[in-house]
């Protein structure tokens, strides 16, 4: 692969296009069967896009959003748009329609890719926003396009005939504006150049020691770490991306199958919900289970004796007949993730990393090295990454800030909050609280905003102690508060029981609610044997759903400290 560091998109594009010709870089598994884009069509289909954006009216530095699920039109616009010289603004298509509505009109959008179920809402001239300019349909035929809406080949149609040249980009363009989720307040605009991202594409490149791999893309494309290390690094690798029909873990382990994909990125719950699928699977075949019990304890055991990665070679016939042998490396992302996920992954042969980072990062800062990981750290320094801890307290625990090539211009329309967490040395606030050992791995223990500290000033970290909470097979996901009101001072959670783990573990009997918060009483005792007095939960409630999350899985921490300010 050519060392591409410090090229803009478009000629990531071009020379992948060369290099990786006839090899399939999109494939959307349809109904059908499955539609395959080369590298070499993906190049034509984006400059014919991009050519089609310019003579549609499109200037240089215009946004252009883009909403709708995952596929490889989704891909392609991005790519057009960047192409073009214009500035790609993902939308969550999660969000409500007033919010959709709302993002569009504070990004000044000129023009618009959208998915056909989402036309009507952004064709609505009923609500007082501000539309786009041109609206392209985010669909191969014109039966679903309705009002002024384009469809996207009669762009690629439009630009084949054009003849003026594509504006030419430079590093410090502007490429794309990321919408951050708001969990605390109004969402901020991440404005990254086009060297910030190919930047951070290299340097994952480099720290994953990927070659030429087949991805499974899950995440939504939004998502500022699927868009660069599960879409982006791909095309820059000349690797397969395949979309996934289904987000659930069932339907996730469906399309692997079908695919062959070697990589899968995702959020710590949906490989939580793997690990269980693919336990379910070895249950279903009673050779394997058998095999696979002996063999589990086998490798647990070299493992403890410092023998590691003996799953790569013992669990290789229990993998192929669970249909997953394919798979080489999975990375997670997004929610802090429990140290029992990669470990029970690697014991079945299957490579677990884990990175850190947030949309001003680009988003990626760290990652655990392929070979050395340490469970408990978010990894090590990307290349040209640099870090400081702010404030460290007698522990060495402090706030996180961090420097490099990846990180954004600034705030979109925000000054102020660009300065509130960016300095003009380039030093990125996080507001996530660790510390780095002595071999260089950092550690998280929770976000600044989360920090409980008490009346006798003692520092508590929720994040540590729901890790402890969540260790357990009888626990889905927890969640910690203080409860500070009169004389009553003490830790409290909310968690949410895995019923189903319960129901195997008592052999089929259906337990009674106080036989459930017995049980997870124990859970929370031991967990508080690890936890200093101050820090140990003193009471718990149970909830029977799951708890609620941003589009991106993270848990609305906000509403839990309204709910019980309240009370």
């Amino acid at each position: 692969m050519q060392n591409n560091r410090g090229v803009t998109l478009p000629e990531m594009v071009r020379l992948s296009a060369d290099e990786f010709g006839s090899q399939p870089a999109l494939i959307a598994r349809e109904p059908q069967g499955d539609r395959a884009i080369t590298f070499g069509e993906l190049g034509n289909k984006v400059e014919s896009l991009a050519r089609g954006l310019v003579d549609y009216g499109l200037k240089k530095n215009a946004n252009c959003a883009i909403l709708g699920p995952n596929s490889p039109e989704w891909a392609v616009a991005y790519l057009a748009t960047t192409s073009a010289g214009g500035i790609c603004v993902p939308i969550d298509s999660q969000l409500s329609e007033n919010e959709i509505l709302h993002l569009m009109a504070d990004a000044k959008v000129a023009m618009a890719f959208v998915a056909p179920e989402f036309l009507d809402c952004v064709l609505d001239t009923s609500k007082s926003f501000l539309k786009p300019k041109q609206v392209i349909a985010l669909a191969l035929d014109n039966k679903d396009i309705q009002g002024d809406a384009i469809s996207f080949e009669e762009l690629a149609s439009k630009g084949q005939q054009a003849r003026d040249p594509l504006p030419q980009t430079v590093p410090e363009d502007v490429a794309a504006i990321i919408y951050t989720s708001g969990t605390t307040g109004s969402p901020k605009g991440v404005i990254l150049t086009h060297g910030n991202i190919v930047s951070d594409i290299t340097a994952c490149y480099k720290a994953m020691e990927f070659k030429q791999e087949h991805f499974l893309s899950i995440l939504p494309m939004h998502n500022s770490f699927e868009c660069t290390a599960g879409f982006l690094m791909p095309i820059y690798s000349g690797s397969t991306i395949t979309f996934a029909q289904n987000q659930k873990s069932r339907g996730v382990l469906e399309d692997l199958k079908a695919s062959r994909a070697t990589v899968i990125l995702g959020g710590p719950l949906l490989f939580q919900e793997m690990l269980e699928e693919i336990y379910e699977a070895i249950r279903r075949v009673p050779a394997a289970e058998t095999a696979a019990n002996i063999l589990l304890q086998t490798v647990k055991m070299c493992e403890r004796l410092g023998m590691k990665n003996l799953g790569t070679l013992f669990f290789k016939d229990v993998r192929e007949v669970v249909g997953i042998d394919s798979l080489r490396f999975l990375v997670a992302c997004g929610a802090p993730l429990m140290p029992k996920i990669p470990r029970e992954f690697r014991f079945l042969g299957i490579k677990m990393l884990h990175g850190y980072g947030l949309a001003e990062a680009s988003p990626v800062l760290t990652f655990n090295p392929v070979d050395k990981p340490v469970d408990e750290s978010i990894g090590t320094l990307l290349s040209g990454v640099e870090v400081r801890i702010l404030k460290p307290d007698e522990t060495g625990v402090g706030e996180f800030a961090f420097k490099g090539p990846m990180i954004m211009k600034g705030y979109y329309k925000g000054p102020e909050a660009t300065q509130e967490v960016l300095d003009s040395d380039g030093w990125l606030k996080t507001g996530d609280l660790g510390y780095q050992n002595e071999k260089g791995y950092l550690c998280i223990c929770g976000r600044a905003k989360n920090l409980i500290v008490t009346p006798a000033g003692k520092n508590i970290y929720p994040e540590e102690i729901e890790s402890g909470i969540n260790q357990s097979p009888f626990v889905l996901e927890s969640i910690v508060y203080y409860h500070n009101k009169g004389s009553e001072e003490e830790v409290r959670a909310v968690i949410v029981p895995d019923y189903k783990a319960i129901c195997e573990n008592s052999h089929g009997r259906h337990l009674s609610d106080q036989e459930v918060h017995k049980l997870i009483s124990k859970v929370v005792k031991i967990a508080n044997k690890t936890l200093a007095p101050f820090k140990r939960v003193m009471s718990f409630t149970l909830i029977d759903k799951e708890l609620p999350k941003t589009s991106t899985k993270k848990i609305k921490r906000h509403i839990f400290k309204e709910l019980h300010a309240a009370k």
